[in-house]
């Protein structure tokens, strides 16, 4: 960015700038995701001592940051971690970075189960393992599943879970959605893949270039894994247990046609996230 020292504001500013200048959708934000973990501090420090000098090896560090994202290489994947609920996690290609509007399962969850008793929690396409983790990190009592197609991803949510010591509570399958399950669960959460396959080469590079193309790829209009999903329930899904699927922009008049076509699930509702868009399908089995 330039020779002369750097303060820790000066490098936000000067970083903000570069990030709106190559059209990155949140500047701010990343500036400083990028910056503190640079140079090794915290927000409170940014904000308490915004002029404290960076050291030349966390300028250079914060340099090589910052290209890497003015070349569109996700910010959680340039620091190696992404916040998601009250979790830190490890986040790389091998998963779906964690977005924010996904922590609307977790929440709805713990709403509907406020009393910490004993559940099992089933996650269909778990990935970095975000929502199950979550889940377990709030009730300690609770145990689960997490099932993916994707061994790297199974490996991700493995490192995660021992990240926040919930190893001994999780275990982490390698399977095809439901197939092999022969249990009943409490709850059923998924965040599947909802892209239409020709849908997916027009999207943001971040995401086309740097996600697993499987945890993108809803096949031929966006649907496909819903209606596995759907037709799983009866079989994973307990009486009186609840499920919460995630899905599209746009997609929430089919998912709960979808959701409609199976008996015996009830108290169907669609939930918007933070940004006021519809974005998960909540219900319980009779």
């Amino acid at each position: 960015m330039t020779d002369t020292p750097l303060t820790l504001v000066k490098a936000w500013t000067a970083a903000r700038k570069r990030l709106e200048a190559a059209q990155i959708d949140t500047p701010v934000i990343d500036a400083r995701i990028l910056l503190l973990a640079a140079a090794e501090t915290d927000r409170a420090t940014l904000i308490g001592d915004p002029h404290r000098l960076l050291t030349p090896e966390a300028a250079a560090r914060f340099e090589t940051y910052v290209q890497r994202r003015e070349q569109r290489e996700p910010a959680a994947h340039i620091v190696g971690k992404k916040g998601f609920w009250t979790l830190d996690l490890i986040s790389d290609r091998r998963g779906l970075v964690p977005r924010p509007e996904t922590e609307v399962i977790v929440d709805l969850v713990l709403k509907a189960h406020a009393v910490d008793v004993p559940n099992r929690v089933l996650d269909l396409g778990t990935g970095s393992g975000a929502i199950l983790l979550a889940l377990l990190s709030e009730r300690k009592s609770w145990t689960g599943v997490g099932i993916d197609r994707s061994e790297e991803a199974l490996a991700l949510a493995a490192e995660n879970a021992a990240l926040h010591g919930l190893s001994e509570r999780v275990e982490l399958r390698l399977g095809n959605w439901h197939q092999g399950v022969d249990e009943e669960f409490d709850i059923v959460v998924s965040n599947p893949p909802y892209i239409p396959s020709k849908v997916i080469d027009s999207l943001q590079d971040e995401v086309r270039l740097h996600d697993p193309r499987l945890a993108l790829d809803g096949g031929e209009d966006g649907l496909d894994p819903y209606r596995i999903l759907f037709a799983a329930l009866p079989h994973v899904l307990k009486p009186s247990g609840v499920f919460a699927f995630e899905f599209g922009i746009g997609q929430a008049d089919a998912v709960m046609a979808l959701a409609e076509t199976v008996p015996g699930l009830i108290n169907l509702r669609v939930i918007k996230d933070l940004s006021d868009i519809d974005r998960v399908i909540f219900g319980t089995r009779a």
